[in-house]
């Protein structure tokens, strides 16, 4: 006898056993078997009519053997896999599934939730294209080209027709003549675009109002950017700008929103190299929060890094902005890690929590 006959005759063999039973009897075995703790959230949301079927089943079964059990089950495991007696899984298939209840937009935004669903540089796929060229115009021309190596090519075309001219150039050449990146560095990075990007785009996603949304997302942006839609914002839409400025959180906001004693945890978590070139920038365009984190941390420590920014050659603004943006989104890492929490923001007629 072959192995495939030998399967049929012991899956027929166990189904026996199921063939004394109604259709209301078998399913109140089932359910019974998966014992009260797990039965009940099913129990709670069988109707009153099929719930009067399912008691006047279980009520009639009495005690039943164990192999009349396992042939009911075997017959309803077998008649759930299908033809080829399997139950697939995967992203699509849960995607799939979860779209039949819900929309196909919230299937993956719940599913980008769990752990190992998709890579990283498969989730990409489905972010904005603006806001991918946003957000890579912020990094060095090389995190760039190793990033859009890694994604769809249509969309990394996409995207670098969004960058500036120079970034584009200095990122192409980097494609180009493309350096081998060991396993660990990718990993970081993976680690890195997941915690900076893709988690405060899925927290910006999940704002009710709009002014939650647009001042979660302007975090990303450049400054000169980010206040030319505050003024345009104030111009065509001023109800919600408050509520806007709420969500913004940026380099200068660090005196109003970081409590002193949580100062010198975001310096000793930032790059060294990061931090130097932040503070240099940082006294030209927001003073008074150099000021603030240089009280708050040591004398010495604070003489050091003042010997150190003097030695600095002049940094490029894009590079300094960039820098001060990995400031500020390790502030909301360790926000978001319970570290800390920032100071709140009271907006008018409202004391919503902020987020970041």
């Amino acid at each position: 006898m072959t192995a495939e006959a030998a399967t049929g005759k012991s899956v027929a063999t166990r189904l026996e056993g199921a063939t004394g039973f109604t259709a209301p009897q078998k399913a109140a075995m089932i359910i019974a078997a998966l014992g009260p703790d797990a039965a009940g959230p099913i129990i709670e949301r069988i109707g009153d009519k099929h719930l009067r079927a399912f008691a006047e089943a279980y009520t009639q079964l009495r005690t039943v053997p164990r192999r009349h059990l396992v042939a009911v089950v075997s017959e309803f495991l077998n008649e759930l896999g299908g033809e080829d007696g399997e139950v697939r899984g995967g992203f699509d298939e849960a995607r799939a599934l979860i779209s039949r209840f819900k929309s196909e937009e919230t299937a993956t935004k719940v599913l980008d939730e769990v752990p190992g669903a998709r890579s990283v540089w498969e989730k990409l796929a489905d972010v904005d294209d603006k806001a991918l060229a946003d957000y890579l115009s912020r990094q060095q021309p090389q995190t760039a080209a190793v990033i859009l190596a890694r994604i769809d090519a249509e969309k990394a075309s996409s995207v670098l027709g969004l960058f500036e001219p120079d970034f584009a150039r200095a990122a192409l050449v980097r494609l180009a003549r493309p350096m081998p990146v060991r396993k660990e560095a990718l990993n970081v990075l993976a680690e890195a675009v997941e915690r900076d990007f893709l988690a405060p785009l899925r927290r910006a996603s999940k704002a009710v109002r709009p002014g939650q949304m647009i001042g979660a997302m302007m975090n990303n942006m450049p400054e000169d950017k980010r206040d030319s839609l505050l003024e345009i914002i104030a111009a065509e839409t001023p109800d919600i700008l408050e509520e806007v400025k709420a969500q913004i959180l940026t380099f200068k906001d660090i005196p109003e929103r970081v409590p002193a004693n949580a100062v010198p945890l975001v310096v000793r978590e930032v790059d060294a190299d990061v931090f130097l070139k932040a503070v240099k920038y940082g006294r030209q365009n927001a003073p008074e929060a150099v000021e603030f984190i240089f009280k708050n941390i040591s004398q010495r420590l604070g003489q050091q890094y003042q010997e150190q920014i003097e030695a600095l050659k002049p940094v490029p603004v894009a590079e300094a902005e960039a820098c001060q943006g990995q400031f500020m989104a390790t502030v909301r890492r360790l926000v978001a890690a319970g570290e800390f929490e920032l100071n709140r923001i009271e907006t008018d007629g409202s004391d919503d929590e902020v987020y970041v």
